[in-house]
């Protein structure tokens, strides 16, 4: 089984791993604005909860409840984002790309097993070949 897993990779060409390297980026982009829309969110409640509190102390109750939920919804999706990008799967050897027995290092360059070097998102392509960052 693993010899056809290698048989199966050493015909993959350039353009499946650029197919996953796009969905990895994807996903960690959309992970990331989820993490930074609930950050500015917490931050305009708690501006408005703190300045209810001081005006109109029952609305500032009722803001309340909201705020402490997000509190909570916060750590939340940071271990999300976190859990999601440690155990992204290598595309050549199916093996977590960042995590090996006894390191966990989220900011690799390359695979802890197969050492597939993961490119950056900035590095240049020709035009089709690399979705857009605007995408």
């Amino acid at each position: 089984m693993d010899q056809l897993k290698l048989l199966n990779a050493a015909e993959r060409g350039d353009e499946y791993y650029r197919e996953h390297w796009s969905l990895y980026y994807a996903e960690r982009r959309r992970l990331l604005h989820r993490v930074f829309r609930l950050a500015g969110a917490l931050g305009v409640l708690f501006t408005l909860c703190s300045w209810a509190l001081e005006k109109c102390p029952p609305l500032g109750y009722v803001l309340a409840v909201p705020t402490s939920i997000l509190l909570l919804a916060l750590p939340a999706q940071w271990f999300i984002f976190v859990w999601r990008m440690r155990t992204w799967t290598c595309p050549r050897c199916g093996e977590y790309f960042f995590t090996s027995t006894l390191v966990n290092n989220p900011f690799g360059r390359h695979c802890r097993h197969c050492r597939l070097v993961r490119p950056k998102e900035s590095e240049p392509h020709a035009p089709g070949e690399w979705p857009s960052v605007l995408q």
